[in-house]
């Protein structure tokens, strides 16, 4: 079975905003940076999604070819 948490726009969003509001606020460094992992790695995730749908769209649409 393959488990899958899909990451949307409003994921990406939030991530976002609390890593803009660490920067803007004079959070400590590790924070900032930490932040900024989690969103990159989210943008990351996401993008991946997209392409395994894409894939399995192609897959299951085109007969395999």
């Amino acid at each position: 079975m393959d488990l899958r948490i899909d990451v949307s726009d409003a994921d990406i969003a939030v991530a976002r905003r609390l890593w803009n509001e660490a920067v803007h606020s004079g959070a400590a460094p590790e924070r900032v940076e930490r932040l900024l992992s989690d969103y990159v790695q989210l943008i990351s995730a996401q993008a991946q999604q997209i392409a395994d749908d894409f894939r399995r769209a192609r897959t299951n649409g085109a007969g395999g070819s």
